[in-house]
């Protein structure tokens, strides 16, 4: 008979959500949280340094020894494997810090060279000078505590990098995982850079991986490297699958230098949600551990013995998001995860310790479906026939060489636009003989076969990026759903002439060619093309007051990308008008401004939401004359 088990340890730190938890790799029981205040949106960050004691009856407790104040969220933090009292901690304003915990206060170092939010950052546990840090600009540095700049840039995705990490067997190896669902490994021994006395990795960033491994269809969250196997690593993501890749198998290499390859040996169902984090123990090659927006931490086998369960352990008492998890170096049954503000300590051959991202509210996820897949939309505010209550869509699937269009989902904004099909204020248009409306990056088509249903008096333009397998599934999906008499599919990339968007238009001779109606869902992730976008736009729209451009954007595109797109926005003359309460936390519109009016953005203009992941930020631009349109923006 087991003995029962002691109560676990407990430990709050309230206003402050835990993005990760790491062991020290010099001390069995020191551990670092990286936090943020207002769940990472807006407000303070900290550092909480907190180490397991002896508790009552034998058991374990945990106390905080020590905590660092930023003026931004920190996101993660990692031990220096050179000095036993140094950390070093990435943040949501771009900054890097370096801290030494015999000092009070203030970091040692800092360094702020990311554009957006550094998202994670890595040791080298065998170059110990060297650590690595990756952003939501899509770049990765390398970082020596003694000099004032990165040493290496390399570009290594055109969205956030969620992780970067070091292999543990090989100096100059590095992988990195990304929202464009891809996992890229990295050689630093071959520059992918001009090379000669006026070129450096600084002024020019590497950007060709050595391998590609297209992992999931949806944003991979997650990797790690297997601490016995040089060649395996294990990846975690949206797609709520943990998997185990061999990247010895390189399937094709092209002119690029670009080799796309890695075999899935093993997949791992089991989280009902999104899995954050993917560890592997550092004590058994077979043994690894996640933590998910499930709230649950699971410990795996990739290789159980006949028969037996590749799940070991469900470790399943939070009340909220498990962020984090880590292995102690010391005792192979202990691991942190993070989650909420509570921190648990079980003394248990399989003890896990939990602290917290934030609360779970309603959970969203920011995508459905993955490539292939066949997705049901049930139209939720039409009665009679269920099957005129449906739409069926086949979820596209890209070539490998636009897999950064993110095109292979349903994303959270595509729903919105159509669970809130009134939004758009359709009716005003009623006594119209010809509605013309456009959607930009329409991916599945939802909202425009929506749109299609809705209006009978509607001419809608369905656009995507033209590539062939995109275009196709939009167009089988359009028909699909019998929307193909007032639904027209129109390959085209932003900032192009737009004449093939007008030809639908041009065919019925009644009123403009231009578009009435323009509607986006998710098309603000990469910073780079809002330029063309908004020239897209502008060209597109009617010239009549009653026009507008009806954008949803999920959160998870970042506060400095939105920030970045309002900026743009402004410099087109489109201003936020006012602020308005909703059943949500904010709708929020822009005023017109005069010439003389100086427009400054900042992140504190974007109110405080639940979850950066999964709220989505809703963007409407009503135009009242062609010369000077004004901009309502909201939070749904």
């Amino acid at each position: 008979m087991n003995p029962a088990r002691p109560p676990p340890a407990v430990l709050q730190t309230p206003g402050f959500a835990h993005y990760s938890v790491a062991w020290s790799p010099f001390h069995n029981s020191r551990i670092a949280l990286a936090s943020a205040a207002n769940f990472g949106l807006v407000g303070n960050g900290r550092l909480h340094m907190v180490s397991l004691i002896p508790g009552v009856g034998g058991s374990s407790a945990v106390k905080i020894d020590k905590q660092y104040e930023t003026q931004d969220g920190i996101y993660d933090v990692a031990w220096s494997e050179i000095h036993e009292n140094q950390l070093v901690t990435g943040s949501g304003d771009g900054t890097l810090k370096l801290w030494d915990i015999l000092l009070n206060d203030f970091p040692i170092r800092s360094w702020h060279e990311h554009s957006r939010e550094v998202f994670s950052v890595d040791w080298s546990n065998i170059k110990k000078d060297t650590f690595a840090s990756s952003s939501w600009d899509g770049n990765v540095k390398l970082w020596t505590p003694e000099l004032p700049r990165s040493v290496t840039t390399l570009h290594a995705h055109l969205s956030c990098v969620y992780q970067a990490l070091f292999s543990p067997h090989q100096p100059d190896i590095l992988a990195t995982c990304s929202t464009d669902g891809t996992m890229k490994i990295f050689d630093l021994r071959s520059p992918a850079y001009a090379t000669g006395p006026a070129t450096n990795s600084f002024t020019h960033p590497l950007s060709n991986a050595v391998l590609t491994v297209p992992a999931s269809g949806t944003e991979l969250l997650s990797l790690d490297w297997n601490k016995y196997r040089p060649f395996v690593l294990a990846t975690a993501g949206v797609d709520k699958m943990v998997k185990v890749w061999d990247c010895r198998m390189v399937q094709s290499a092209n002119t690029s230098a670009q080799a796309i390859g890695g075999v899935c040996e093993i997949q791992l169902p089991g989280h009902e949600y999104a899995v954050r984090k993917v560890q592997w123990s550092p004590h058994h090659p077979d043994i690894l551990a996640t933590a998910s927006y499930d709230m649950t931490c699971r410990i795996w086998s990739s290789n159980p013995s006949a028969g037996g369960s590749r799940l070991l352990q469900v470790h399943d008492p939070h009340t909220e998001f498990a962020a984090g998890c880590s292995w102690s170096l010391y005792d192979e049954g202990l691991i942190a995860s993070s989650c909420q503000d509570i921190i648990f300590i079980e003394d248990d051959p399989e003890d896990i310790m939990s602290a917290s991202l934030h609360t779970l509210y309603d959970y969203i996820p920011i995508s459905h479906s993955t490539a292939g897949s066949i997705f049901t939309y049930t139209i939720k505010r039409n009665g009679g026939n269920s099957a005129l209550r449906q739409i069926t869509l086949q979820i596209p699937d890209t070539q490998a060489s636009n897999w950064s269009l993110h095109a292979s989902s349903i994303w959270q904004s595509s729903l919105h636009i159509a669970d809130h099909i009134e939004y758009l204020q359709l009716d005003r248009f009623s006594d119209r003989k010809v509605l013309h409306v456009l959607e930009l990056g329409a991916g599945a088509g939802l909202p425009s076969i929506m749109i299609a249903r809705t209006m009978p008096n509607a001419v809608v333009v369905a656009s995507d990026y033209p590539d062939e397998s995109l275009i196709r599934a939009l167009s089988d999906n359009i028909r699909r759903n019998h929307a193909s008499e007032r639904c027209w599919i129109v390959p085209y990339a932003w900032g192009n002439d737009i004449s093939p968007l007008l030809m639908p238009a041009q065919q019925n001779p009644e009123g403009s060619t231009l578009f009435d109606i323009i509607v986006a869902a998710d098309t603000l992730w990469n910073p780079e093309t809002h330029v063309q976008f908004i020239n897209t736009l502008c060209m597109c729209l009617n010239h009549t007051p009653d026009a507008r451009v009806h954008i949803v954007a999920g959160l998870h595109t970042g506060r400095y990308t939105l920030q970045s797109f309002m900026n743009a926005v402004v410099m087109h003359k489109l201003q936020v008008e006012r602020v308005l309460p909703t059943s949500k936390p904010f709708v929020v519109f822009f005023t017109e401004a005069h010439p003389s009016d100086q427009v400054s953005l900042s992140t504190t203009d974007f109110p405080l939401v639940q979850d950066l992941l999964y709220e989505v930020f809703k963007l409407a631009i009503f135009c009242n004359n062609w010369a000077r349109p004004r901009m309502f923006a909201g939070r749904e």
